[in-house]
């Protein structure tokens, strides 16, 4: 917990320093601040009335909503077709991953450091950059270097949990999440098919996703500049060090080797199994090499570096922090396999139609958005935050591995699965994001946050490599094994078995390039197709089962958090009129 501002009417918490009061805080790496009092947002009942009514604080809520910019990853082979095609499409959703990764912790650290401000304005114009590229490009290169700045940008474009959370009483911090992402309905929901009725009805197809990537980062930017005023670098730091100053004070070798060690691991596992095989030189030696970068960066914070660590070892102190890092890292290794597979399963299972598999891919983001409405409000609202993350972590890993039973004509079980699982890991997802604000310093939210989206990126593509790789080896496996004799049995001659798999990995035109083939055939193979995948698709369902386990032992660790959720207001927004501004007064107990 913070230091109280008020204990005794001899307590010094409040200071005077160059005519300015100032409040100490000290920051998870031990580093102390004085911090000026008109930036703290004290407790709420003692906050001017009219406060959360200010056009600043209104427009801050507003301008949270960031999520419109996954629609295009979700049409990558539809894009292919268009100004494809390329080797290197999969780069498309991996650079976006790789980009995000990098950016939550950098995002998240350097704002608790230099402000909030200038780095959620300097994400939303990279994202406008990206959106812009993206709309005009001629070929998946230039995509992929979009989806790069794109990916950077989302980890300011997602911080509303740092944005907000540090300006709504502890208790609010879930509901106000909460606002954001059902504000995100029309995105979350219906991307998938908003994405492919922009193919379907527009003449500029997909780069209208990226189009309205452009309208909404211009809004953001212009609403960002006029109503969000957090507290300023000079009121976080009251009598410090200049911006150049903290700048050359930097942890530089730590951030070259996280982001090195990031790069190459993840490079590395998009190589496996698909640009190069996975006992490949190419493929180990890059993850091996990003791996032991890691590592090294995790020695270099704990035993050399020793000014403001980019991520400082105490954090992994705290056990309830670790726990709550670690649920919402398996969470998501547990939800990827639907959101890998679920257009996969689709299309090969029960239609090949676009506009329908964009509907029933809209399951999906509903499932996970219902979850996180009815999480964000459980953590303030319902006891016992741990047995919650417990039962939900429990259901998740049963509807899941319940998928193993994959029916061709079980198509509402299905659904319904994928509705019960998303839902319960979006419950999960919505305790987490708010809750791990509230185990550290309010000066630390964004480095706390910032570890945990950084974490869980890079976990959730551990899973996606995993999840793929079990696919394509099964079906390596089964699609000749149940397709072959299949097809020979209607009459394909043997000679033509290896142009009829090809064609089929490659969703290739059978009839012209399968010599004997005739209708008859292509049905029966179809059937055969069809049964190989569904196989396939139920062993990775029960991969997932391993990871449900570990989600439930860490839920199990994970701490309740009635004792944090209070009334106390971290910071408060500034350039407000009059008595809208004053002075945060933290009662004891309150600040965290």
């Amino acid at each position: 917990m913070a230091e109280p501002i008020e204990k005794a009417e001899d307590s010094q918490h409040i200071e005077d320093v160059k005519d300015v009061s100032v409040v100490r805080k000290v920051h998870a790496d031990g580093h102390v601040d004085l911090v000026d009092a008109h930036a703290i947002g004290g407790n709420v009942e003692e906050m001017p009335r009219g406060y959360f009514w200010s056009p600043q604080f209104i427009g801050t809520t507003i301008v949270s909503d960031q999520l419109h910019t996954f629609t295009h990853l979700q049409i990558r082979a539809l894009i292919n077709a268009d100004i494809g095609p390329s080797t290197n499409l999969n780069w498309v959703a991996t650079i976006w991953t790789i980009g995000s990764a990098i950016g939550f912790l950098l995002v998240g650290r350097l704002s608790d450091i230099f402000g909030r401000k200038w780095m959620v304005m300097g994400t939303s114009i990279l994202g406008l950059l990206g959106c812009i590229v993206g709309g005009t490009a001629k070929n998946i290169d230039t995509l992929i270097g979009a989806n790069l700045m794109n990916g950077i940008a989302a980890a300011g474009q997602l911080s509303f949990g740092i944005v907000l959370g540090e300006l709504v009483p502890n208790k609010q911090r879930g509901p106000i999440i909460t606002l954001v992402f059902a504000s995100s309905l029309p995105f979350a929901v219906f991307g998938p098919i908003i994405a492919r009725t922009f193919i379907t009805k527009t003449a500029a197809g997909w780069r209208w996703s990226y189009y309205l990537g452009i309208i909404l980062s211009g809004i953001t930017i212009i609403l960002y500049q006029f109503f969000y005023h957090p507290p300023s670098y000079d009121q976080l730091h009251v009598g410090g060090k200049t911006k150049w100053q903290e700048f050359k004070e930097l942890d530089f070798i730590g951030i070259f080797l996280f982001i090195a060690g990031t790069v190459l691991f993840l490079i590395g596992l998009s190589w496996g199994g698909g640009t190069y095989p996975w006992t490949s030189a190419a493929v180990l030696c890059t993850i091996l090499i990003g791996a032991a970068t890691l590592v090294a960066f995790g020695l270099y914070e704990q035993y050399i570096f020793k000014g403001q660590a980019i991520m400082p070892p105490r954090l992994f102190k705290k056990l309830e922090y670790v726990a709550i890092v670690m649920v919402a890292t398996i969470a998501a290794m547990v939800y990827y396999a639907l959101t890998v597979l679920w257009p996969t399963i689709l299309s090969t299972i029960y239609t090949t139609n676009v506009l329908k598999v964009g509907w029933a891919s809209s399951v999906v983001g509903g499932g996970i958005l219902l979850g996180q409405i009815f999480g964000g409000f459980a953590i303030s609202y319902l006891p016992k935050v741990k047995w919650q993350l417990i039962i939900m972590s429990t259901l998740g890993t049963a509807f899941l591995g319940a998928q193993a039973g994959l029916q061709a004509n079980a198509y509402a079980t299905f659904i319904t699965l994928g509705v019960l699982a998303t839902f319960v890991i979006g419950w999960v997802d919505n305790i987490v994001f708010p809750g791990v604000t509230l185990l550290w310093e309010s000066q630390d939210i964004g480095l706390a946050t910032g570890v945990l989206g950084s974490i869980r990126a890079i976990g959730g593509a551990v899973a996606q490599t995993i999840y793929v790789s079990i696919l394509n080896n099964k079906l390596t496996e089964n699609l000749p094994k149940y397709v072959a004799p299949a097809a020979t049995s209607a009459g394909l001659p043997e000679s033509s078995l290896p142009a009829l798999l090809k064609g089929i990995a490659m969703a290739g035109n059978l009839t012209q390039t399968v010599p004997g083939i005739t209708p008859e055939i292509i049905a029966v193979a179809g059937v055969a197709t069809q049964k190989a995948y569904l196989e396939s698709f139920r062993v990775v369902f029960y991969a997932t089962i391993p990871f449900g386990v570990v989600l439930i032992f860490f839920s199990a660790l994970s701490p309740n958090f009635e004792n944090v959720l209070s009334g106390n207001v971290a910071k408060r927004l500034q350039g407000m009129k009059g008595e809208l501004q004053g002075v945060g007064r933290e009662r004891e107990g309150d600040a965290v």
